[in-house]
């Protein structure tokens, strides 16, 4: 996958959210076709965006009725998680994190940022535009990390549409 800058991610979010997951589960789309498991975040601080008290950030792939769906660059959450999460609109409406692996940062509990790009593949591409990398990011207080993406966000208006990624 290409890699992001934060200007990337943030350009590409409808919604950049700092909560809490509360709850997961896995589902078949309105088509039965795909599994996407969904994981329910109460939201603790909205950094760009109103998504509400709760945001269902889906990713596609889980195991369900005795079948298992797996997606490369789907991301995985956990109840209890603290994240924040950059988030754009799917085609079939779900939201997603955006920059895949790279859309998702974990809060660890001394009140850090962490990215969660262990084990992920990305390419500098001439498309991307040069910007905040996100490993410059890894390891900030959660409140200057805050401060960083509310800076970009504000710099930069929010999609129409989001672009966070291929479906």
């Amino acid at each position: 996958m290409p890699r992001f800058s934060l200007e990337d991610l943030v350009d590409g979010s409808q919604y950049i959210v700092h909560g809490r997951v509360i709850h997961t589960w896995t589902g078949w789309d309105a088509k039965h076709l795909y599994l996407w498991t969904h994981h329910e975040i109460a939201v603790v601080d909205a950094l760009r965006g109103a998504p509400g008290v709760r945001v269902t950030v889906s990713e596609p792939g889980g195991s369900l009725d005795g079948v298992h769906q797996s997606f490369s660059g789907a991301l995985p959450f956990s109840p209890g998680e603290e994240v924040v999460v950059f988030l754009y609109r799917t085609p079939i409406g779900f939201l997603r994190a955006a920059g895949g692996v790279q859309g998702k940062f974990t809060i660890d509990a001394a009140g850090y940022a962490h990215a969660q790009m262990a084990g992920a593949e990305v390419v500098d591409n001439p498309r991307t535009r040069h910007g905040t990398a996100l490993a410059s990011l890894d390891a900030l207080d959660v409140r200057e990390f805050k401060r960083l993406v509310r800076g970009a966000s504000a710099r930069r208006p929010a999609p129409a549409t989001s672009r966070g990624g291929p479906e």
